[in-house]
């Protein structure tokens, strides 16, 4: 994990990981060393617990060098993040962007608010705390990623809004990958295929749907992705969608 200090960018070391993810997610208050303890190092006695969270500590207090400490203390107990230093986290301004700009209709975003949502997603940078596996970091590891797909789908879901078919491609094939499910995210793919003059690829793009729906759950594709099929292979775009109710709006 990287946060940034005043005097750059501190490099925190792998063990103390855990330590900031925790406080990261539990954000909205202080927590106890006997909490960090006893979660942290659950299969270790209570003792042997407390003095892993003290070393941790001392090793992250060690790397922030000269910079302005990362954690702030209450009393001997409780600590927190030091929010009132220079410090800046990721999955913290990925959630702050995101859940404002997803309160906004997709068409009703200005180009501006696009770009700040599209600023937003990229912030993602994968899963958090990969290789911790405690239930704590498996369900805010999980919240992260619904909140980046979210965001990923409203985001192509604003571009194809504002006719911008060839960035609604760009989105949402990344969406695609991530949840390729999703049969809303291959009815906005098919729409911007026809919409930039490529029906076969969007006739491709529809037999994908059918395939890996066929496979993963056995069924066929919903009769609104079906109907949007029939409307591209014998309509224009703009038609299709109309009928469909497909392009999002204001």
């Amino acid at each position: 994990m990287v946060t940034a200090g005043a005097t750059g960018t501190v490099r925190v070391p792998t063990s103390c990981h855990a330590i900031l993810g925790y406080l990261i997610a539990h954000r909205r208050r202080r927590v106890s060393r006997s909490e960090l303890a006893e979660t942290l190092w659950h299969r270790n006695s209570g003792d042997h617990a407390r003095r892993c969270l003290s070393t941790a500590l001392w090793r992250l207090k060690r790397s922030t060098g000269s910079a302005p400490p990362l954690l702030s203390f209450r009393g001997a107990e409780e600590l927190s993040l030091n929010w009132a230093g220079p410090i800046w986290v990721d999955s913290v301004a990925l959630e702050l962007r995101v859940t404002r700009l997803r309160r906004i209709a997709p068409g009703a975003l200005a180009d501006a608010e696009i770009g700040r949502l599209q600023r937003g997603v990229r912030l993602y940078r994968g899963d958090y705390l990969m290789g911790i596996d405690d239930e704590w970091a498996v369900c805010e590891r999980q919240r992260l990623r619904n909140l980046y797909v979210d965001g990923l789908y409203h985001l192509t879901s604003a571009y194809a809004a504002a006719s911008k078919w060839a960035a609604t491609l760009e989105w949402g094939r990344r969406l695609n990958q991530e949840e390729p499910l999703r049969e809303d995210v291959h009815r906005l793919l098919m729409l911007a295929y026809a919409h930039t003059g490529n029906r076969a690829k969007a006739a491709a793009q529809y037999r994908q749907c059918e395939r890996i729906l066929d496979s993963e759950l056995g069924v066929a594709p919903m009769l609104e992705t079906q109907e949007l099929h029939r409307q591209l292979m014998r309509s224009t775009p703009r038609e299709a969608a109309v009928a469909t109710n497909e392009v999002p709006g204001g």
